[in-house]
């Protein structure tokens, strides 16, 4: 069982992260993803930028649970987070080359798991390599919270 902000996660739990380490912090998903996967009872994935390509990859793993790491403007303070599900997010809100809503409903119907959004609010989204330090320090509270 994790808690994480507020919101009990237990079962088997999958993060799957989203984006694209090459753009700065849009990497927030994929890295996070990376950094969790030794942790005991957490299943990760990298998805790069097309969750949409991962559904089967994800439903063969049969979770719980299913956190989407992300980078999404939520119009924050850069390393800011939020839990949101599908419902709470607008219909146009697109992750790449797919609707965020629309590939977590998705994944709710095909996996029965619960699928929430974990956002990251990025700093900077450009070509590069590397995390601002704000998103660093927030990967590295999640980290922390997902170990302890």
């Amino acid at each position: 069982m994790i808690r994480l902000f507020g919101r009990t996660l237990s079962g088997k739990v999958l993060v799957a992260g989203v984006g694209r380490v090459d753009r700065l912090d849009d990497g927030a998903g994929p890295l996070l993803a990376r950094r969790l996967a030794s942790v005991p009872g957490i299943r990760t994935l990298d998805c790069g930028d097309r969750l949409e390509d991962f559904t089967g990859d994800i439903a063969r793993l049969k979770p719980d649970i299913v956190l989407v790491a992300d980078a999404v403007d939520l119009r924050a303070a850069p390393g800011s987070i939020a839990l949101l599900d599908a419902d709470q997010l607008p219909a146009d809100l697109n992750s790449h080359s797919s609707t965020l809503r629309t590939a977590m409903e998705y994944l709710r119907l095909r996996t029965h798991a619960e699928v929430v959004l974990l956002a990251i609010q990025p700093a900077q989204v450009a070509d590069g390599v590397g995390l601002s330090t704000e998103v660093g320090a927030t990967l590295d509270l999640l980290v922390d919270l997902f170990t302890d």
